[in-house]
């Protein structure tokens, strides 16, 4: 047994290795479906049985982790206590909320907030605002999914319409100095480096992107980026509907709304437009 965690990143200078092996206990400990044993956790982990004892411990001090009557631990609400500070505090995502509302309303949709992470080139499903009709795509894509800025999952519209929409709000620069990068990413999305290119200058064109796959039966939907007061994207605004029955041009009357609600996130977070 070693206590070398295999998602420990020893090769970073400066990291605290207990704090480290801390937080990986926490995240695995979340993913269990049922209460779990310190042998388990070591096995799982690859850490010392004395090690994760020492950790739990610390855990269940501070109210992270709770120990049943079989020495068997779980995680506590503490956890999603903290998440919820951070949700609630998110700026961006609590502007995005108030326009988010009203675009629902308005489109007769399921609405969603995705902000973006750039140092880990990530995605997040902050939170969704809908109306009945949508509601079953819950179940499909939870809050708190993460999805990486790069790696198109083709074929899933509420997917790909906004990460194409918050690839085309960057320079374009990026797009094509990190063309080796994303082709690598795109090899098994059935979306070409090319395509990829395409779909992006439609939606610098419309101001808004279009889902773009059948993976989800009768699913259409828009997303535009919204900006910082810098004019960088900080987040997707993204609107998925039942397309059953809907009125021709409801797709374009959607866009429209779409890029509206968002333009007016990027004002309330000081962007201003200079066209």
């Amino acid at each position: 047994m070693t206590d070398e965690s295999p998602d420990l990143p020893n090769n970073k200078a400066g990291l605290d290795k207990s704090f480290s092996k801390g937080l990986i206990l926490l995240r695995h400990l979340a993913t269990c479906e049922a209460p779990a044993g310190i042998s388990d956790l070591s096995a799982a982990l690859g850490m010392t049985k004395s090690n994760v004892h020492r950790l739990l411990q610390t855990l269940a001090a501070y109210g992270f982790v709770h120990k049943n009557t079989k020495s068997r631990y779980s995680p506590s609400l503490r956890y999603w206590e903290m998440g919820y500070e951070v949700w609630l505090h998110s700026r961006a995502g609590q502007l995005a909320l108030n326009d988010a509302d009203g675009l629902a309303l308005k489109a007769n949709c399921l609405v969603h907030i995705t902000l973006a992470a750039e140092e880990r080139q990530e995605l997040t499903l902050y939170d969704r605002i809908g109306t009945p009709i949508a509601h079953p795509m819950r179940r499909l894509w939870p809050t708190g999914t993460r999805v990486p800025i790069w790696r198109i999952i083709y074929g899933w519209s509420d997917f790909v319409a906004f990460q194409i929409a918050y690839i085309a709000a960057k320079p374009e620069v990026e797009l094509t100095s990190r063309r080796d990068e994303i082709s690598r990413h795109l090899e098994d999305s059935g979306l070409t480096y090319e395509g990829l290119a395409e779909h992006v200058t439609a939606a610098r064109d419309l101001g808004y992107a279009e889902n773009l796959g059948s993976g989800l039966e009768n699913i259409e939907g828009t997303a535009c980026a919204f900006r910082d007061e810098t004019g960088a994207p900080v987040g997707v605004l993204s609107t998925i509907y039942d397309r059953d029955g809907s009125r021709d041009g409801r797709r374009e009357d959607t866009g429209r709304l779409n890029r509206l609600y968002a333009h007016s996130i990027s004002r309330s977070l000081g962007f201003r437009d200079p066209n």
